[in-house]
């Protein structure tokens, strides 16, 4: 009893030290070298240490184990199923599919037994590799992928690769698709009848545009037809040019310096530009604060009109200050005109 009570502390202070050494080694973000892997085995308790030698068994790296600190967290029997199950997904390495162990042991049983199944069906033999191919993506980022979008593991893959194919022969964007993989649970009806509006209404095509609501849909391409009107075949750049009677550089040159300044809808740009210049200003106060635009036309005419009311003759920088500065304007023109008036 005196014994085991020596070691309890013993244990605690390996496994606080393995903690900090392993922390330590995970922030440098470097691989692990073998003084590293025998620091390891000196500083590890025999739990620890089991688990790591059952991962080298079943074709792990040392690095990739070292590296996550949530391998020792797991429990050892659920560590070692996993892997005997995750090795009839016939990875390539060990290293690709590991981070799957992550997930309940139910889900793993069933997405093996799934993986088995479509295993003539999916290209690269999985879906992990599917995916990693499909989309140039690394193994482990793609589990991760799939783990928070566990509908990728499950949806029918004949329909699924089918709704990859029709969205990149009508020129969807890869990476757009990887960022949106939501798009995989909308019907090919759907999707194929959002594509045909969309060609119709002359419009690139983004994933959420097929699966967002009909309204949605409609506005989106009601905006697009307003911006399309406004520019007239003119890029945003050239259209603030004209606008502004600059050169096409001036404009680039400001946006290089304030990239939201082309972001804004073409329609907002000309509601905004003919407002200011209604108001008087010109087009070197409107060149000096780009940030205007950036701004709801409400706000800049509730402000223009309450700094007049207060004697002031705005500027776009005082239009354009956040809530706090502004309000110090307007309390400082409030002193200002009641000063020397007495109650």
């Amino acid at each position: 009893m005196l014994i085991s009570n020596m070691f309890k502390p013993l244990k605690c202070l390996n496994a606080i030290k393995l903690r900090k050494y392993l922390s330590s080694m995970i922030d440098k973000k470097q691989k692990f070298s073998i003084q590293d892997e025998v620091q390891f085995k000196i500083n590890c308790n025999l739990n620890d240490k089991e688990k790591f030698n059952e991962c080298i068994k079943h074709g792990l790296t040392s690095n990739a184990v070292l590296s996550n600190e949530w391998i020792f967290k797991i429990n050892f029997n659920h560590l070692s199923a996993g892997l005997t199950l995750l090795k009839k997904w016939n990875p390539k390495k060990m290293d690709d599919l590991f981070v799957l162990l992550q997930m309940p042991m139910t889900k793993l049983v069933y997405l093996t037994k799934k993986t088995h199944l479509e295993s003539k069906i999916v290209p690269h033999g999985n879906r992990v590799y599917y995916f990693a191919s499909t989309f140039e993506k690394n193994p482990q980022e793609v589990c991760y992928h799939l783990m928070h979008y566990k509908f990728l593991f499950t949806r029918d893959f004949i329909t699924l690769n089918h709704i990859y194919h029709i969205l990149i022969e009508n020129s969807v964007n890869k990476n757009d698709i990887w960022k949106d993989t939501w798009i995989f649970m909308y019907s090919i009806d759907q999707i194929n009848h959002r594509i045909s509006l969309s060609k119709k209404a002359n419009l690139p095509i983004k994933p959420w545009m097929l699966r967002c609501k009909p309204e949605v849909f409609e506005r989106t391409i009601e905006i697009k037809q307003e911006n399309r009107v406004v520019l007239n075949k003119d890029s945003t750049a050239q259209y603030l040019a004209k606008r502004l009677k600059v050169p096409e550089k001036t404009i680039r040159y400001i946006s290089s310096k304030y990239p939201t300044t082309l972001r804004v809808s073409p329609t907002k740009l000309k509601e905004i530009l003919d407002f200011l210049l209604k108001e008087g200003f010109r087009s070197t106060h409107i060149l000096s604060t780009p940030r205007v635009f950036t701004h709801s036309i409400s706000t800049l005419q509730e402000r223009l009109t309450e700094l007049r009311d207060l004697g002031a003759e705005p500027t776009l920088t005082a239009l354009c200050k956040n809530k706090t500065t502004y309000q110090e304007l307007v309390n400082k023109l409030i002193l200002k005109n009641t000063k020397g008036y007495n109650i």
